[in-house]
C-alpha cells in the first residue's frame, strides 16, 4: 500500500517538473506555450481547407526569424480524409513586435518529406 502511494507521489512530482506551472492564489494553472495561439489558427485554417477531414495529430516544428520584425511559426498536422492519410505543413508568418498575422500558407507533404 505504501509502495503505491510513494509511486503515485513520484509520478505527480515528475509530471509537475516537466510542465510549466504557475501558482496563483492557491490554485495551479498550466501556462500555454507561446505558440498556442498560432497552433489553434493552424488547425482552424486546415479544417476550413480540408472539409470533412479529421486532424489526428499535430506537431509544432518551431519558430524561424525571417527578418527583423518578422517570424514564421511552423506546424505539421496529420490529416485523415476518407481512406487517405497525409501531412500538411502550415506556415504562419507574424509580425514579432505586435504579434499580428501576416499570412498563412499550407502545403501537403509527400510521404518522404
Amino acid at each position: 500500500m505504501l509502495r503505491h502511494i510513494v509511486m503515485k507521489a513520484v509520478f505527480v512530482l515528475l509530471s509537475l517538473a516537466h510542465s510549466e506551472v504557475i501558482q496563483a492564489e492557491g490554485t495551479v494553472q498550466y501556462a500555454e506555450p507561446n505558440y498556442a495561439k498560432w497552433g489553434k489558427l493552424a488547425m482552424e485554417e486546415t479544417s476550413k481547407a480540408y472539409r470533412n477531414a479529421s486532424i489526428v495529430d499535430y506537431k509544432y516544428e518551431g519558430r524561424t526569424v525571417i527578418s527583423e520584425g518578422e517570424a514564421e511559426e511552423r506546424f505539421v498536422l496529420w490529416i485523415v480524409k476518407d481512406t487517405r492519410e497525409f501531412g500538411v505543413r502550415v506556415s504562419i508568418r507574424v509580425k514579432t513586435g505586435t504579434d499580428e498575422l501576416i499570412n498563412v500558407r499550407m502545403k501537403e507533404l509527400n510521404p518522404n518529406n
